[in-house]
């Protein structure tokens, strides 16, 4: 008997993903392996890592380690180390090394057979309009953004984009007649977006205007077991690979927030940039990166899109305060 095959989708996120997050730019990354072969390649990143002195206790952070070419610091016990004024402490990681594990890292990935999708999008249309309203209502911005909180929308952006990776996933396992679970990076109190997106992605009602996501949601109820979330101490292969994808790509579209003043150092991050993204584009499935607009997300997700537009024109001030400048209420 022919042995069932069995893959795993892994997500991780790039950017700031909640509108009440300063910035506009997000995307979500998907990495998809065969469950066998990461299993291996997980084993093989351990190997990888003590060979260049790059702690295995936890999985590698992309930015730290081949843009701050550095490490978090522990004491005896496994806590995290920090300085006076509660940052976290790093130790600088000699580039050589760095550029060495990159190379062993680099490698492995060009041999495998795995999947990549990469979706970006622009918050700011969904925050101007957050911004036009509270002028409109002549209130701060801060009041609306709480307002969109409370009902729940200040990350449906996240569950938008996780529910086209897991129906693209339903959509692979179906084409391969194979089966497979679904991996995601734990951002603790905020998961509830993915399991959001898990649960509708399986629900052909949710798609009723898209007959073809209707069959892909039908795909993933048949073919998707499982969603797990794993933290950085997972030591998956699947996630530091999605996470070198995603800030690869993240980094060459949106460039950095906080620019490189060596002009040696600068060389190196974008030789570093320039390999991850040729292999990601080598391994993507789509044929490339691709940029949702509202358009799409209005497809994948009409019933959100339709509660935080339902949510802006229901929005109401609050009561203004006695003693509150005109022209000012409710402003903090």
């Amino acid at each position: 008997m022919q042995k069932q095959q069995n893959y795993i989708l892994f997500i991780d996120e790039s950017g700031k993903s909640k509108l009440s997050d300063d910035h506009d730019d997000f995307l979500l990354s998907g990495l998809i392996i065969d469950k066998d072969l990461h299993s291996a390649l997980s084993s093989y990143m351990i190997s990888l890592k003590e060979k260049s002195s790059i702690p295995t206790t936890e999985n590698i952070h992309a930015f730290d380690l081949f843009e701050g070419e550095r490490e978090k610091m522990y004491t005896v016990d496994g806590g995290l180390l920090k300085n006076r004024d509660g940052t976290r402490r790093h130790r600088r990681i000699p580039y050589p090394r760095i550029d060495t594990f990159f190379k062993r890292l680099t490698g492995l990935i060009e041999g495998a057979d795995m999947y990549c999708f990469i979706y970006r999008i622009d918050k700011s249309w969904y925050r101007e309009r957050i911004t036009r309203i509270a002028r409109r209502r002549n209130v701060s911005d801060r009041l609306v953004m709480d307002f969109i909180k409370r009902e729940g929308l200040n990350d449906f952006l996240y569950e938008a984009l996780a529910r086209k990776l897991i129906l693209e996933f339903g959509h692979f396992l179906e084409t391969k007649d194979a089966y497979g679970e679904v991996m995601a990076e734990s951002r603790r109190q905020e998961d509830d977006a993915v399991l959001a997106a898990f649960i509708s992605a399986s629900h052909k009602s949710t798609f009723a205007h898209t007959p073809r996501y209707q069959m892909w949601a039908k795909f993933c109820l048949k073919r998707i077991h499982s969603l797990t979330f794993q933290n950085k101490k997972g030591l998956s292969f699947g996630l530091e690979v999605a996470d070198l994808f995603g800030w690869a790509h993240f980094n060459s579209t949106y460039g950095r927030s906080f620019p490189i003043a060596s002009e040696a150092k600068k060389r190196r991050v974008e030789s570093r940039i320039n390999r991850a993204n040729s292999l990601m584009n080598s391994l993507h499935k789509k044929g490339g990166p691709e940029e949702i607009s509202r358009t799409i997300l209005s497809t994948i997700a009409r019933d959100r899109v339709s509660e935080f537009t339902k949510a802006l024109v229901e929005y109401r001030s609050p009561s203004v305060p006695s003693g509150t400048p005109p022209g000012n209420p409710g402003r903090p």
